[in-house]
């Protein structure tokens, strides 16, 4: 007998993923505060970068999900010479409605950093941005004995329309070219918006 009328719960999947366990954490607690709708897997999490990157997405995307969301480090592909590797994987991925990429130069605290002041300081690498940003987080460290704690992401979520704002300043600068190689810039505003469309999806 057939099931006239039967409404289907056809829920969309979404997944994230990180060069490590920086990234992890942080949309970790992201999740819990906002209620949003990705999967966070520590396994997708354990030192991606761009080589593993791909592969990753192909799979998610085979198994059905219905968007994923790829934070990466900018740094590290400048200090491993592996810009065109970035480009080749831009123009791959770059243009696929299910498939974000959200890089940060430097790192990802660049974009913590962003809480707290508005900056355009050429920070070279990530450890150059973390003693910055230790000034506001005098406790941060890369380790999950700091990163699971609640304290530091309550911290950042007061500065977090601030940081938006000013992400958006730099992206600006970026377009009209007044640049050096290592201007810092987050593309994470970006992802915080996806997460927002699909919560109300």
């Amino acid at each position: 007998m057939r099931n006239i009328g039967k409404k289907w719960n056809l829920r969309k999947r979404y997944a994230v993923l990180g060069d490590g366990i920086t990234e992890q954490w942080y949309l970790q607690h992201l999740k819990e505060y906002k209620g949003y709708r990705y999967k966070v897997s520590p396994s997708l999490f354990a030192d991606v970068g761009i080589e593993k990157a791909g592969g990753i997405i192909d799979g998610l995307l085979s198994e059905g999900y219905d968007q994923v969301t790829y934070l990466t480090d900018f740094d590290t592909i400048i200090s491993q010479g592996k810009q065109k590797q970035f480009e080749k994987f831009m123009q791959k991925y770059g243009k696929k409605k299910k498939v974000l990429i959200c890089e940060t130069m430097p790192a990802i605290e660049l974009w913590f950093l962003l809480h707290f002041i508005y900056t355009t300081r050429e920070f070279p690498d990530c450890y150059h941005v973390e003693q910055e940003l230790k000034k506001y987080l005098p406790d941060y460290e890369k380790r999950k004995s700091f990163l699971e704690k609640k304290a530091w992401f309550e911290e950042l979520l007061k500065g977090e329309s601030d940081a938006m704002e000013r992400a958006e300043t730099l992206l600006k600068q970026i377009a009209e070219g007044v640049t050096g190689v290592h201007f810092p810039y987050s593309k994470i505003p970006e992802a915080l918006q996806e997460f927002e469309r699909q919560r109300n999806s």
